[in-house]
């Protein structure tokens, strides 16, 4: 009797710190992969860079920063750029022209009733 509840504490024993090593393992995937994204958040771009990124040319990016378009800081003369700031400002953007879209529509169907 004392050898069968020896050996199911040892399994228990087992089990648990299997499961807790598993635990502690996906933890740190899930902090380092946090990481890798919080650097590349935090990766600050050139101007080269981020018309590379935005997919947009390099003088439509001097452009868009000198009118204030676009998030950007300057060290010395240089105009940097963090990745993660401008994602933010590209998924700014979807948001603006659906509220955009739908301000217009509401002032259209103001302006042009439907005549019956």
């Amino acid at each position: 009797m004392k050898e069968s509840i020896t050996h199911l504490q040892a399994f228990i024993t087992e089990l648990v710190n299997e499961a807790v090593q598993t635990a502690l393992e996906q933890h740190q995937e899930t902090a380092v992969t946090e990481l890798a994204e919080n650097n590349q958040k935090a990766e600050v771009l050139n101007a080269d860079q981020a018309a590379e990124f935005l997919h947009i040319a390099k003088q439509t990016l001097y452009s868009m920063t000198s009118r204030r378009k676009i998030p950007f800081f300057k060290n010395g003369k240089k105009i940097l750029f963090r990745k993660g700031d401008l994602q933010e400002w590209l998924n700014s953007g979807k948001h603006e022209q659906i509220s955009k879209i739908e301000k217009d529509a509401r002032s259209y169907v103001r302006q042009n009733p439907i005549r019956r």
